[in-house]
């Protein structure tokens, strides 16, 4: 996969967020058709808070000083991406509860909530352009979850922008359902 079809997806999903969801008002951003369901804005919120904990790892990538677990990580890392895709791809065939890091806070969000998104999509790009000299070799990221999961610099950037898809249909069905 190359850099410019990464930032053309997210490109591509940062578009449909603001176009579908620009024109809220707060109380529209922060509704909630049940309460274990997240608003719209929490789903933006989680994505922010997600996708960031990875950037301090592809910090350390480019850096040279990223710890990744011994063992073999090619086998790590596919098994360790077979255990989260369910959880990460569109068709939302599991869901779970999220980790606390990465739980979006329950409070009313401004509207800000959608330029914030958009300038955290613009430093996910900045990272995908800047980790380019590290898609050609093999290189591992660790999960920055509680758990110790490795994988490919590939997948992980594959699966963020999948995971993003999958909040952008989970905030568009929690706006369908304020609409019924």
């Amino acid at each position: 996969m190359t850099d410019t079809h990464w930032k053309s997806k997210i490109d591509i999903l940062t578009e449909k967020f603001v176009e579908r969801f620009g024109a809220l008002t707060i109380t529209q951003l922060n509704h909630k058709h049940d309460r274990n369901v997240w608003s719209v804005a929490q789903n933006i919120a989680h994505l922010i808070l997600l996708n960031s904990s990875y950037f301090r790892h592809f910090d350390e990538i480019k850096k040279g000083n990223h710890v990744l677990p011994s063992g073999s990580l090619e086998q790590q890392a596919a098994e360790s991406l077979r255990i989260i895709h369910p959880y990460t791809s569109s068709d939302r065939l599991k869901r779970a509860g999220t980790w606390t890091i990465w739980q979006p806070a329950d409070e009313i969000f401004e509207l800000r909530i959608l330029s914030d998104f958009t300038d955290h999509q613009s430093v996910f790009k900045n990272h995908i352009v800047e980790l380019q000299e590290f898609y050609s070799q093999p290189t591992y990221i660790k999960y920055p979850g509680e758990t110790e999961l490795v994988f490919r610099l590939e997948d992980c950037i594959d699966f963020l922008i999948e995971h993003e898809n999958r909040h952008w249909i989970q905030a568009n069905e929690v706006l369908q359902s304020k609409a019924n």
